[in-house]
């Protein structure tokens, strides 16, 4: 009877490990296909059969692409970013804190109107035409405020659902402590709290960071200056009418996937402890 339990468990962790491979190879192999392709030179790229390996490495589809516009609008995704990620984190941290050490009238029903708020950061695009309509009235199209208004807009109801629940394992017996050795309430909420929250907070951090970096139909709608132009739209430029330019897509493509590699790797533990901060009460 143990040998059939171990055999059956060997199996399973044979097919469990057979299956994460075939997710790792459908995952890397176009990143992996990209970024050979934009290391090839422009020569060898429309080689039949295709090189892997065996060729001269070149960089001139990166000199071609930071030759155009394509470095202002890294610098658009990394400013639209970042502001999205400073001002929907204040929000969130606020919101949240009035959610879990307030008591109001209406306190559950609010919470359940932000919650309904989630599927907006997941389907954007299905709010593109109203948003589009409503800036429009505004005056507030194409503007360099217009794309970070909606990444924190849409980013918002996710940011508070995490940080009330990283919150909701704060004790507050702690907050009392700091009170009685003075120290203010805009310390405690700006201060103490983020500090304990660290994780939550760079788990909604993160969840922002790349809802604003990898949003495309949102911003190739509101804004039509090149000089707005976040990541993702830029890389559309590399596909013309006449076929694609795939050195410089390649290129562009794998510069853009870079930050979100590197930002994986140092918060990824981070991302999984912030989403289950609060599942367990003390």
């Amino acid at each position: 009877m143990k040998s059939k339990l171990t055999g059956g468990r060997f199996l399973l962790r044979l097919l469990a490990a057979l299956a994460f491979l075939a997710i790792l190879i459908v995952n890397l192999a176009p990143f992996v296909w990209g970024l050979l392709t934009s290391l090839k030179p422009a020569r060898e790229l429309m080689v039949y059969p295709p090189k892997f390996v065996g060729f001269s490495p070149s960089v001139e589809h990166y000199a071609t692409v930071f030759a155009g516009t394509f470095s202002t609008a890294t610098l658009n995704s990394i400013i639209y970013s970042v502001a999205s990620i400073v001002v929907g984190i204040l929000c969130a941290i606020l919101a949240a804190y009035a959610l879990t050490r307030y008591v109001f009238k209406g306190k559950k029903m609010l919470f359940y109107v932000i919650l309904s708020g989630i599927p907006l950061s997941m389907g954007s695009a299905a709010m593109v035409v109203p948003n589009y309509m409503l800036f429009s009235i505004l005056g507030m199209n194409n503007q360099w405020y217009t794309l970070p208004l909606i990444y924190i807009a849409y980013n918002i109801p996710m940011s508070v659902w995490i940080m009330v629940g990283g919150m909701q394992g704060v004790s507050y017996a702690i907050e009392e402590a700091a009170q009685i050795d003075g120290a203010s309430k805009w310390y405690i909420i700006f201060c103490l709290v983020p500090r304990i929250c660290m994780p939550t907070i760079a788990c909604a951090a993160l969840l922002i960071f790349i809802g604003a970096w990898n949003e495309y139909t949102v911003s190739s709608v509101l804004v039509n200056s090149q000089s707005l132009y976040p990541i993702q739209v830029s890389i559309y430029n590399y596909i013309g009418y006449f076929g694609r330019e795939w050195g410089p897509l390649t290129a562009a493509a794998t510069i853009a996937v870079i930050p979100i590699l590197i930002v994986f790797t140092i918060l990824g533990r981070m991302l999984i402890s912030g989403l289950t901060a609060g599942a367990v009460k003390e």
